[in-house]
């Protein structure tokens, strides 16, 4: 993965783009294209998982607490896979995305208390729920892209692959001018693409975002966790 500055890739978009190099020139479009580049970077980011990119935070579970802050280092928009395991452990079970309402009492407790943690889901902007209420001192282990860096100023380095970002932003360039080698371009950066993510680039657009599993069991007492009476 080639990184390379803001002011480098305004200048390679440019020429991608077919237009003037000349700084005189191109003034009037400089911010247009800046945040082409950024936006582009941030939609390539958020669509795939990004090998280089990986990176991991574990939250602590407390015996009989349900709701727990984000780690400072993952946010919900960056999670791709979540994970269990009891403390000390090497044994991780993933575990999937959603509770449901039946999951839930009136009182917005959990209708289930015991091992291991089988769910997670958005309870506010920075916490999460977990279903069941932990026993023990657990871990929730969240995977996922590490944050982008500011690409707004000049010296500031892309974290994704440089041209990959200004293929892309060239080929929605030259769409909106209506030229004949937009599709080109576009061929260009989906193989630039491919070539980035390796040969598991299916298996990695079906990677849930939020570590979800397809068609959820419904989890059996005693089998997939130990119930206890609250």
């Amino acid at each position: 993965m080639q990184i390379d500055t803001l002011g480098n890739m305004v200048r390679n978009l440019r020429s991608e783009a077919g237009h003037s190099l000349s700084v005189a020139q191109g003034q009037n479009q400089l911010e247009t294209m800046k945040y082409i580049l950024k936006r582009t970077q941030e939609e390539l980011w958020t669509a795939f998982v990004w090998p280089d990119l990986k990176t991991r935070s574990n939250v602590t579970m407390v015996a009989g607490q349900y709701v727990y802050p984000y780690g400072p280092t993952m946010g919900y928009d960056r999670i791709r896979e979540s994970w269990w395991a009891q403390a000390n452990s090497s044994e991780w079970t993933q575990i999937g995305f959603g509770v449901t309402e039946d999951m839930i009492k009136g009182d917005n407790t959990n209708s289930t208390r015991g091992d291991p943690v089988q769910f997670w889901d958005v309870e506010s902007l920075t916490q999460f729920r977990v279903w069941p209420t932990p026993n023990s001192a657990g871990i929730v282990r969240f995977i996922g892209n590490k944050p982008l860096d500011p690409l707004t100023a000049d010296a500031d380095v892309s974290t994704l692959d440089a041209t990959l970002i200004v293929l892309f932003a060239g080929a929605e360039l030259l769409a909106r001018a209506k030229a004949e080698d937009a599709s080109m371009k576009q061929q260009k950066a989906q193989r630039h693409l491919l070539k980035l993510l390796g040969n598991k680039i299916s298996a990695k657009n079906k990677v849930s975002t939020l570590g979800a599993r397809a068609g959820r069991p419904t989890p059996t007492p005693g089998i997939d966790y130990i119930p206890q009476v609250n």
